[in-house]
Formats: structure tokens, sequence, C-alpha cells
């Protein structure tokens, strides 16, 4: 399969899942499919705890309807930031609650992906996702970092598993992120079906 037509049925596929939930529930937690809004601020802050971040710029991948502005509003967030997400219609819904915040369409891993940011994140890219597709992803996220890139996804070492959702081994996805960077660090510390990893620059880590 090559790799246009498999970004088009990944996109197809996050079209058919997440659009109808955006009609059905609005801009909630439930419109990105998260289990409670809880669980959501919990993977939020594990992933703004990988650096200094207070006042750094943010490239939120695959924002959703915005709901890490939140967390950083929270903490007084005095960087810069932006959000992107392949589908228009989360986009134009994160700008509609957060005007004042900046929000694009567009994919990491486009080619020609024009943007730069101290850390680069990720919330929930991975669960329709496949181990090629998140390598890749990884790889884009990381080139277009200067300080470090945070991304979480589910875990393989979680009891129970949800038909059509990808769980990743955290150790295999932290070896893959090792060929990247030597400065890598795994938090399987927060839920026990969820991982975080971060990717480093350099030794600093800030």
């Amino acid at each position: 399969m090559t790799d246009k037509l498999t970004a088009e049925r990944h996109q197809q596929r996050m079209r058919e899942h997440y659009l109808p939930l955006l009609r059905e529930h609005g801009p909630t937690f439930r419109a990105v499919d998260w289990g409670s809004p809880q669980g959501q601020a919990q993977r939020f802050r594990v992933l703004l705890e990988i650096g200094d971040c207070q006042h750094a710029s943010i490239l939120d991948v695959g924002c959703g309807v915005g709901h890490l502005v939140e967390q950083l509003v929270t903490r007084q967030f005095q960087g810069r930031y932006l959000g992107i997400d392949t589908l228009a219609e989360m986009v134009a819904s994160a700008r509609e609650r957060y005007p004042e915040w900046r929000f694009e369409e567009g994919d990491i891993l486009a080619s020609d992906a024009p943007w730069t940011a101290d850390y680069v994140v990720g919330s929930g890219l991975f669960t329709f996702s496949d181990l090629d597709l998140m390598k890749k992803t990884v790889t884009a996220m990381f080139a277009a970092c200067t300080k470090g890139v945070a991304l979480n996804a589910l875990s393989a070492w979680a009891d129970r598993k949800e038909p059509g959702e990808f769980q990743a081994d955290p150790l295999a996805t932290l070896e893959f992120c090792r060929t990247l960077t030597p400065w890598v660090t795994l938090r399987h510390d927060y839920m026990p079906q969820d991982f975080t990893v971060y990717l480093y620059r350099d030794a600093n880590r800030e």
C-alpha cells in the first residue's frame, strides 16, 4: 500500500470516527473520544511536564477542538501556541471557542510542513494508527521541534483492549525514539492504559 493511500484511508477513518462525535456532543471531551475530562486533563498535564513551557513556543499536533488551551490558560501560559489538525471542522470549532488563539488546518506529515516550535506535543494521535504511521509521525514531530517532543499513546501493557484501537508497546516505542535522539524519557506512571514519551534535542532537557 502506498504512503498516499495509507494517509488517505487514515484521514477517512478520522473523519468517520470523530466528526459524528463532534456533531453529537459539540466541542466537549466526547468530541475527541476521551473517557472523561479528568483523564484528558491528566494526559495534558503529563505532556506539559516535558520542560519549562511557560514562555516557550508550542505546536499542538492533532489539536482537535483546542482543549489543550484550557490547560495553558490555567497555567497562565505566556508563550506562543499553534494548534494544527487535519480535520477542518475541528479547526473551525477551536477557532470559534478560542478566537484569540491560533489554529490551522494541516498535517505534520506533509512534505512541505512549515511549522517549528520549541516543544511539539500530541495527545491521542495514535488511537487509530499503526506502528509504521506512528514512527513517521514521531519523526516528523521531532524534526519540527527545537527543544523536545511530548506524545502519548494507548499502552500494550494495559489489561483491556478496545477493538480497532492501536495499543503501542512502550519499550518498543522508546527504542524507536532512541533512534532519533539519545535523550528520551518514558512515563507510565499516571494511568495504567496510557504512556507518554519525551524526546529532547540535548541533555539539558530545557
